[in-house]
């Protein structure tokens, strides 16, 4: 098929070495994300991907649909129909350069969830799911039905109903998933036409032209150069196969190329192709710290993992405090040693993750009724000074040198930041206690653990004031705060703290302030518990680079450690994963969270699904009574390092670390370990180093082949590098592709 050129754009050409080349002029800092466009449209606020708006001058949007720049350049509302294609591109002009951004159109449809209540037995009825953020939304009742209608994406979406009170599982709807908490969740299911839409991957790379081939035919195929749409090509009768030709590009730093496709169904997966010096990178040589592309991340809780400093362990003075949890004496002097030994280099590391830092209470807080005890700031979430580093840990010169060691060692170092709340002993909140939010709703009950119905001004616990992020001096306060530690430390980025429960002002106003007192890159994750779409709301050039998946982590946990859940659902999560949020995003993957019990406690069936897994670690002696659950917790970590993302390791997971919740899972770092231990070090390892070897891994498309009861097969494709993962979970071994997978475990294949 012949393409048409439907835009060329006006980029700018020097002369170099009598060759024509790009000269990459961009306002935006950093990668210009696509939006993801409402139905039938929305506003888009420019102030996410320029500094200053005052230096824009005017927009060139398709005439497919209609777009409307503000008198005063802060957004852009765009209105979108049926001719509207999934995949667009706004211009946006400024400094006299052109500056590009995809436009991705809604795929949302219309549903209806109804209860049948002839005889309207129920006083009451609601809803929740990920379609409505975990928010209770009520159901009307009209002609014996009760029913809520709204407007959700393609695929699977998990709800609950809440008749006259109780929670449970739509009657209606037989079909259901385990919540990992011991209940049921429904599952509304909407067709998609992913069998139709574009599966687009790049082959037969040649110098700087190769060949995008896709499953199915496409009309129109986005080329971005940097920030730049270089060339739109489109064909009416569609393609299957299309030859790019890229420019000769004159930069010396990173340039990141990307390719999009649609159809008249649906828009495809993106190709992402980074070069170095405008060459194509096929080997990683070429890759270094800064790609974030190429991170795996460690996280380890600095007071459990290495006493390097005997002179600064201070336990909590307080007999009401049990020995889990008070201090074990972890400080940063450890963190250096085992920098310096080379335990994270060993391991193939090259980010590590520090939980906070900040001076935390001397004394002790909460309450935990079986066994009774308190509680010590030993995690540091619990902040008294947002700048000053907590003496129990180390000091500035401590800590400077950490950073300046892992950097030599080619590590990248992430700092926790505790922006959501302060400690009641905080100066913020004893000099502004209105810069807090009402601990008692208007009703009189108590505004504690709210996580989803009150998620941005519920507190954490009666002593952790959570701060009102509607109070333009609150936002300017702690943003200043985070921005000191990248300023005054050479950090690499933020790990971010309970990032739902606080305002969308609070990211824009951080993230602009970094860009602009910061030339290095920053990468900044958040914490999210809910939906994928309120997950993606904090992410994009103004805000987060990434969250952490944790519903990708639930299902894989269920998939992994539970014989009776089968792939489907990993699957179909990992995919949803992928439209959502890119398939080259920067989530992060764990294979374990500190508020979660220990996967290969799960796994070997010490802990139970159904069971309280932190009364279970405080309540009993959870061991290992199956050592075959050092092979799922192998598979896990494969998995996560095996697809897109940035697999992030929970300390002590690299050799299998048991226990319960929540400070089960918190036990000391040990070093000296068993043969199963070793042996799951070693199968870690030589995956992460895998993963850092193969530009497949960490560029490529994934295309998942197989997922059904036992057995789940990826591939990865980067030009003709290609990686296929296969995992067996079930008693017998299989032959895929003259490859034998033994039971219970898995097979990377690099070809």
């Amino acid at each position: 098929m012949k393409f048409k050129y439907l835009i060329i754009s006006l980029l700018l050409i020097v002369s170099c070495n009598n060759e024509k080349s790009l000269v990459l002029q961009s306002e935006i800092k950093g990668m210009a994300s696509p939006v993801f466009l409402e139905y039938g449209g929305g506003d888009i606020l420019l102030a996410d991907y320029f500094l200053d708006v005052s230096v824009i001058d005017s927009i060139s949007a398709s005439d497919q649909y209609e777009a409307s720049l503000s008198e005063d350049n802060s957004k852009v509302h765009i209105k979108t129909s049926d001719v509207t294609p999934y995949v667009s591109n706004l211009r946006v002009w400024a400094g006299g350069n052109p500056n590009d951004i995809p436009l991705y159109k809604s795929t949302k449809s219309q549903i209806t969830i109804s209860i049948p209540d002839a005889k309207k037995r129920f006083k009451d009825v609601k809803m929740k799911g990920e379609f409505s953020n975990w928010q209770l939304k009520s159901l009307h009742y009209k002609a014996g039905n009760w029913s809520y209608t709204t407007k959700v994406n393609a695929g699977s979406h998990q709800y609950v109903v809440v008749i006259d009170g109780k929670e449970q599982p739509d009657p209606n709807n037989s079909n259901t998933i385990s919540n990992g908490m011991g209940g049921t969740n429904s599952v509304l299911k909407i067709e998609t036409n992913a069998d139709k839409t574009p599966q687009i991957k790049a082959s037969s790379l040649k110098g700087s032209s190769f060949t995008v081939n896709s499953k199915n035919a496409f009309n129109d195929l986005y080329l971005y150069v940097g920030n730049h749409l270089y060339k739109h090509y489109t064909e009416s009768n569609g393609a299957t196969s299309f030859e790019v030709y890229l420019p000769k590009i004159n930069s010396d730093s990173r340039t990141l190329v990307r390719l999009y496709a649609a159809n008249q169904y649906g828009k495809s997966n993106d190709i992402l192709i980074p070069l170095d010096k405008g060459t194509i990178i096929t080997n990683v040589s070429k890759l270094n710290r800064t790609d974030f592309h190429s991170q795996i991340m460690y996280f380890l809780l600095v007071d459990r993992f290495v006493d390097g400093n005997k002179k600064n362990t201070k336990k909590v003075n307080d007999p009401e405090i049990l020995p889990k949890a008070n201090y074990y004496g972890g400080d940063l002097q450890g963190v250096l040693e085992k920098i310096k030994d080379g335990y994270f280099t060993d391991l193939g590391i090259n980010t590590v993750w520090l939980s906070p830092i900040t001076q935390n209470p001397e004394g002790a807080f909460g309450l935990w009724p079986e066994p009774r005890t308190k509680f010590s700031g030993y995690h540091g979430y619990w902040p008294i000074s947002s700048t000053k580093i907590d003496h129990r840990f180390g000091d500035e010169k401590v800590f400077k040198e950490l950073i300046a060691e892992a950097h030599k060692k080619g590590l990248n170092v992430l700092l926790d930041y505790v922006a959501n709340h302060v400690h009641q002993e905080h100066p913020l909140y004893k000099n502004h206690k209105d810069w807090a939010t009402n601990l008692y709703l208007p009703d009189g009950t108590m505004n504690t653990e709210k996580w989803d119905e009150h998620r941005l001004t519920t507190w954490f616990d009666t002593f952790l004031p959570t701060l009102d992020f509607s109070k333009k001096e609150v936002v300017e306060k702690m943003t200043d705060s985070a921005v000191f530690w990248v300023t005054n430390y050479q950090l690499d980025g933020f790990r971010h703290d309970a990032t739902k429960h606080i305002q969308l002002d609070f990211w824009r106003t951080l993230t602009k302030k970094v860009k602009q007192q910061v030339e290095r890159p920053i990468y900044q994750i958040g914490e999210t518990y809910g939906s994928s779409d309120l997950i993606r709301s904090y992410v994009n050039t103004g805000m987060l680079d990434a969250q952490f998946d944790f519903n990708l982590y639930d299902a894989s946990v269920q998939a992994f450690a539970n014989p009776s859940y089968d792939f489907k659902n990993l699957a179909n999560t990992l995919q949803k994963a992928l439209d959502y949020y890119g398939s080259h995003h920067l989530m992060g993957n764990i294979s374990g969270n500190q508020d979660r019990a220990r996967f290969i406690s799960y796994a070997s069936g010490d802990v139970r699904f159904d069971e309280d897994s932190k009364k279970a670690g405080w309540t009993r002696t959870i061991g290992m009574s199956d050592t075959n659950a050092y092979n799922k917790l192998a598979m896990l970590q494969a998995f996560n390092l095996t697809t897109p993302g940035i697999p992030c390791i929970y300390y002590g997971d690299e050799y299998g670390s048991i226990g319960g919740n929540d400070p089960d899972n918190r036990k000391m770092m040990k070093f000296d370990l068993n043969v199963h231990e070793q042996r799951l070090k070693k199968q870690i390892t030589d995956l992460v180093n895998t993963r850092r070897n193969s530009m497949a891994l960490q560029y490529g498309t994934t295309t998942i082949l197989r997922a059904d009861k036992e057995v789940l097969i990826i591939r990865r494709q980067y030009f003709d590098e290609i990686a296929t993962v296969i995992f067996n979970k079930s008693a017998q071994e299989f032959t895929f592709e003259n490859t034998t997978v033994l039971p219970n475990n898995f097979n990377l294949i690099l070809h």
